[in-house]
């Protein structure tokens, strides 16, 4: 299999629209459509927004974003590029609750968008997953049913006469 790697830097969650484009032609490509490419484009976004949330107030936070199509699928790999370890130890503890909170439910969303996710210890890296495989058998499913539909007409066809 011919594998195919492109990647994209996003200076800030300001170009988090240049991500969404940069998913688009990729599903694009690959003819991923309707519910799966929304599953993809979100967690995708969500990603990078955790990581730029991660970073926040940082200057210069910078984020890579790396496909890659291997034998697992879609492989996204967002991780940090520059830009500091994370939020100050001065920051408010409610406000680091607050954050927590909003931070774990968009992972949960994205687990549950993702076949496969991993996060590294430091959180500088977020690598999503996404099979395709699956749509190709359903796929090829599909037009083998379409198959035996036309040679059963055809048979009924020749039968008549």
């Amino acid at each position: 299999m011919k594998r195919d790697f492109r990647e994209l830097v996003l200076t800030g969650k300001k170009e988090i629209a240049k991500l969404e484009r940069f998913v688009e032609e990729i599903c694009d490509y690959y003819n991923i459509n309707n519910e799966y490419f929304g599953n993809v484009m979100l967690a995708t976004t969500e990603a990078a927004s955790i990581l730029f949330a991660l970073n926040e107030g940082i200057d210069n936070t910078t984020i890579a974003v790396n496909f890659d199509r291997n034998s697992k699928g879609l492989v996204f790999k967002i991780k940090l590029a520059s830009g500091n370890e994370g939020a100050t130890d001065n920051e408010d503890i409610l406000d680091r609750e607050i954050r927590k909170h909003k931070l774990s439910r968009d992972i949960f969303i994205i687990k549950a968008l993702t076949d496969e996710i991993t996060i590294s210890v430091n959180a500088k890296s977020i690598v999503l997953v996404f099979y395709v495989s699956s749509m190709n058998y359903e796929k090829s499913l599909q037009r083998i049913n379409e198959l035996k539909e036309y040679w059963n007409k055809k048979d009924l066809l020749i039968h008549r006469k």
